[in-house]
């Protein structure tokens, strides 16, 4: 591969021989970590990682030292095997969803919506999930392992969860704020559990109490419109109307991958703004596009005076 090179769609892994790691015209064979500039990378090392993520130039030059083999993956493909691994994990989680009784009110696109919030956390044996009078702020589905339930420092039951038959504790957490009813302990050599918290889970479809109140079949879901998780009941006007015709440009603050970021001021208020500016080329190139609107819809989120907010 050649610095600068816009055409950066493969990484490379090298399975015998050896690469310079060549930056600005500088050649170096001094061994360093792979990864590192001007570098030898060897059998096992990697480069252009990069380009599985998202369009770039090259960052350095990577010449053959002597004769060698790489095992090569185009973005395109790398983007769909973890798009399919990503959806049969979630179709696996909607699985386990389905078996929750609390969780009946709701919908279909709900219950998928939640699958893709789902977060795995692993635990080794002596672990405390959590304990008996802690505030319950989370819900656990035990996909693997055993935990014990203890109440008032008595051993009462067991828990014993399998990929085919997940048992679940903490719901109680997803409905009202109050404390852990008991202690769940891990006794098995390790546990592995899905986990939501009730903040993400109230974020992303509203209240429990109200999605029973609703019902299954009911009218209304924050899903609705095909608006994104979390940003449903956002006032995106909060901000006034913004017209880019009224914008004059200062100057340029930077570039990236996929367009510029200019400086740019209100010509009514004289308010300064950073306008930036993606090529949809580029980004289509790149199969970016959900990335893109992601990175859109976290920053609408986003209500601080420590972070930057999008207009």
């Amino acid at each position: 591969i050649t610095e600068g090179d816009l055409n950066a769609d493969y990484f490379y892994i090298v399975q015998s021989g050896s690469f310079n790691v060549i930056v600005e015209g500088k050649d170096s064979v001094e061994a360093k970590p792979a990864g590192s500039s001007s570098a030898r990378i060897g059998p096992g090392g990697s480069f252009g990682e990069l380009a599985l993520l998202y369009f770039a130039p090259r960052a350095a030059t990577v010449q053959a030292a002597d004769d060698s083999s790489v095992w090569i993956i185009d973005r395109g493909n790398f983007k769909r095997i973890m798009a399919k691994s990503s959806d049969e994990r979630e179709a696996e989680y909607l699985k386990h969803l389905d078996k929750v009784d609390v969780l009946s009110p709701l919908k279909k696109e709900e219950k998928a919506a939640l699958a893709k919030c789902l977060t795995e956390v692993s635990f080794v044996k002596g672990d405390v999930i959590f304990k008996q009078g802690d505030e319950g702020d989370s819900f656990y589905l035990l996909v693997d392992g055993t935990v014990e339930v203890v109440k008032d420092e008595k051993a009462t039951s067991r828990l014993q969860g399998a990929p085919d038959k997940a048992r679940f504790f903490g719901e109680r957490a997803l409905l009202k704020n109050e404390p852990r009813a008991a202690t769940i302990k891990v006794v098995s050599p390790s546990a592995r559990t899905l986990m939501v918290d009730k903040q993400s889970f109230d974020m992303l479809l509203g209240p429990l109490e109200e999605l029973k109140k609703r019902g299954k079949s009911g009218p209304g879901s924050k899903l609705q419109d095909g608006e994104a998780p979390g940003v449903t009941g956002i006032d995106k006007s909060r901000f006034g109307k913004i017209k880019r015709k009224d914008l004059k440009v200062l100057g340029l603050l930077g570039c990236g991958g996929f367009g510029a970021v200019e400086l740019v001021e209100h010509s009514k208020d004289q308010s300064t703004y950073a306008l930036k500016a993606l090529s949809k080329g580029f980004v289509v190139k790149s199969g970016m596009q959900k990335s893109v609107m992601s990175e859109k819809n976290v920053q609408l989120m986003c209500d601080s005076s420590f972070v930057i907010k999008v207009f």
